[in-house]
This record gives structure tokens, sequence and C-alpha cells, in this order.
């Protein structure tokens, strides 16, 4: 099974409440679960192909820590999506998120849930970035694969730095902050991995 197959699916919501969301920081809460469940399996997608291909042992090393990481903080976001807001989640296919063709005249934009932008989870962009590592092996596989988990953590922190301003749980700040703290000192390992990889070269 290739990444791209393993990538044919991506989230949306299905809000289970009888009434829509009240107050924007509810609002805001949710469309942060359920974005980053989204950025998260992601990761986690990347992180099994890694462990398929990947050259080095560091990096077999860090993909084992982000499914490990990223697996239980899915979930604890499946949790809260529940409790706090009786919304649960349904599965839909990455063809099924492809923007419709522009109308003439018009421009077809990508909108995440509720019409928010997401950061990285275009599918036609991410097919592609995946179509482009499966043509790679050995140390090259290793570098692309670094270089797109960093674009891709920094993503996770933007959006984790803006729902500060806006959550009203504690819970959800904690793990805000978590996933910034957490994803900064794993770009750092990666940008060292990166010039290690480089330098043996």
């Amino acid at each position: 099974i290739t990444i791209l197959a393993a990538l044919m699916v991506v989230g949306i919501s299905a809000t289970l409440a009888d009434a829509p969301i009240d107050g924007r920081s509810g609002r805001a809460e949710v469309r942060f679960l359920e974005d980053m469940i989204d950025h998260h399996q992601m990761a986690l997608d990347m992180a099994n192909d890694c462990l398929e291909k990947a050259e080095a042992e560091s990096v077999r090393a860090l993909c084992t820590q982000i499914i490990a990481d990223q697996s239980a903080e899915i979930e604890l976001m499946h949790g809260w999506l529940l409790a706090w807001y009786n919304v649960a989640y349904a599965p839909m296919s990455m063809m099924e998120m492809m923007p419709p063709a522009p109308a003439a005249g018009g421009h077809a934009g990508h909108a995440g849930h509720g019409g928010m932008a997401m950061p990285d989870s275009d599918p036609a962009m991410m097919m592609g970035m995946f179509a482009g590592l499966n043509r790679l092996q050995g140390r090259a596989y290793d570098i692309a694969w670094l270089e797109a988990m960093i674009d891709h953590h920094d993503d996770a922190l933007h959006m984790s730095e803006r729902i500060l301003t806006r959550a009203q749980h504690a819970e959800l700040i904690a793990l805000a902050n978590r996933i910034i703290s957490a994803q900064s000192a794993e770009i750092a390992l990666m940008e060292t991995i990166i010039e290690e990889l480089n330098t043996d070269g």
C-alpha cells in the first residue's frame, strides 16, 4: 500500500448537536480540533511511510515518536469534540475534498470546515508531495521527508498559536502550548539531522 492510498482519507465533521455551536470561542475550538485532527492524521500517514522507507535510524526513531505522540493527541481531541460539543467525525475521501472546478471567469478556492482555510491540507498538493517522496529512496528520501515534515510542523505551530487567543477550555490551551513546545523541538531536531545527513553524504 502506497502513501497515496493511505492518504485517501481525511476528516470532516459530523455535528450531532441539534443546534449550531454558540459563541466565537466554541466555533473556534471546534474548527481547531477538527483541523488539527486532520493535520495530525497526515503526520501519521507520513510517519508510517517513513517507517517503511527511511534509511537513517535517527529518522526512523523520530517517525516512531511522532506516531506515538500524535496518535494519543488525536484520541484526546476526538474525546473533547464529543464531550464539549457533541461533535463526531466521519471520514471523507481525499478526492471528495478536492475543490470544484472554477466557473468561467471564477476561481476555485480550498476551504476547510465551515469555510476555514486549511494550512496545508489541499488534497492535490498533498498527493503531489507524496508522489514526489515515492520516487525517492535512501538518503534522498530521508532528507526530502524531513523537509516536508518541517513544513508540516510549521503549519501546526501557526494553528496552535492562533487558538491560544480564542480558546476557552484550559485543556485545549494546554494542548496548544504542548504542540508548540514539542513540535518546535522536533523542527530543531530535524534540521540537525538534515545537516548530519548532508555532511555524511
